[in-house]
């Protein structure tokens, strides 16, 4: 799609924000969360979790709020980069409340597949474009790719002599083959489109012979991705030539992101006077985030707190596996979607 069609096209408030899609995310959300983390203290609980929610250090508490705040500006600095460059003068506000916005569908759309949308409205109705949104969050989804896959190899690493190989490599490698696969597509789709549009087309053809109507639609797919992979690659290059930092700061930016994440669960480990490796943690974590990005419940949901428990118990005692997974789900999901709620509902209520 062009960038004057997606401009005609324009977005809708009741596609973007379906009240009876977020009631029902809302509430699929809740419910799988309190479940599993229910469930996950009924498994770990050893008579001492209570014990160790009364030692707890209020200043590691208050500490990961400065984190919460962090992972909030980050997150609407890393679009406000590019953003501003589509709209000279956008405030920053704006990104944050598109972020926060991004967050809460994240949350209660399955595979967080609102969240995309979501953001755009915010800042559609900001005066940014469909189309310049859409390439302002390509641009930032490249740092991703890159980024994911190297702090998998790294967490690999780290962790290939702290617990069993399997282990790691099974929850890693499903990850880590994800998003180096995407990112081979995407480079070979941003620098050649017309090779991508041939391996799709390709495909396609194969597909024919098991499905035609599964062939033809790969095949249509195959030349919308030539037409939108060749804008993307004009305003990429463009970017690149003219002002070059801003990839490098996406990445940047990228990198401190995930690692405030991260290190928030070795805060929680430290507020419960623990003694643990700091880049174990950081380690798991990464391997939690690469398991994380694709998961299909809403806000990753059951997924998340499961995983979490079952690679910190590698490195910290039952008592208090379940208490920081709580923790690290409140502060950087619960709390922020609450407040991307205020944000979704306040833009309803102005229309």
């Amino acid at each position: 799609m062009s960038d004057s069609d997606q401009n005609k096209k324009g977005m809708d408030i009741t596609e973007v924000f379906n009240i009876k899609v977020i009631k029902r995310g809302i509430i699929v959300f809740i419910s799988i969360s309190l479940i599993s983390l229910i469930g996950i203290f009924l498994y770990t609980n050893t008579g001492k979790t209570l014990e160790a929610w009364s030692q707890i250090k209020v200043n590691y508490l208050l500490l990961g709020l400065v984190f919460i705040f962090t992972d909030l500006y980050i997150g609407g600095l890393r679009n406000h980069i590019f953003i501003k460059e589509f709209v000279p003068g956008i405030s920053q506000v704006v990104s944050i409340k598109a972020n926060l916005a991004n967050i809460f569908m994240g949350a209660v759309t399955p595979s967080q597949s609102g969240g995309g949308p979501a953001q755009w409205y915010i800042f559609y109705r900001n005066g940014v474009s469909l189309a310049d949104n859409i390439s302002a969050s390509f641009f930032n989804w490249i740092s991703t790719l890159v980024f994911f896959p190297l702090t998998g190899a790294l967490a690999i690493y780290i962790l290939k002599d702290k617990i069993p190989d399997g282990f790691v490599y099974t929850l890693t490698q499903f990850g880590f083959s994800v998003f180096t696969t995407l990112l081979i597509v995407i480079l070979i789709g941003l620098f050649s489109p017309q090779l991508l549009g041939k391996i799709i087309f390709f495909i396609g053809g194969l597909m024919s012979n098991l499905s035609s109507k599964w062939g033809d639609k790969l095949k249509s797919l195959g030349e919308k991705a030539v037409v939108s992979m060749t804008d993307y690659q004009k305003k990429y290059i463009g970017l690149l030539k003219t002002k070059p930092q801003l990839m490098i700061y996406s990445f940047l930016l990228t990198v401190a992101l995930y690692f405030n994440k991260y290190a928030l669960a070795y805060i929680f480990a430290l507020a419960f006077g623990l003694s643990v490796d700091f880049w174990a943690i950081v380690a798991v974590m990464a391997v939690l985030y690469l398991l994380l990005y694709f998961a299909p419940s809403p806000g990753g949901s059951g997924i998340a707190e499961i995983s979490l428990v079952a690679l910190m118990g590698q490195f910290i005692s039952d008592d208090y596996t379940g208490s920081i997974t709580l923790l690290h789900r409140s502060f950087l999901i619960f709390i922020p979607a609450l407040l991307g709620a205020w944000v979704v509902l306040k833009q309803l209520s102005k229309e």
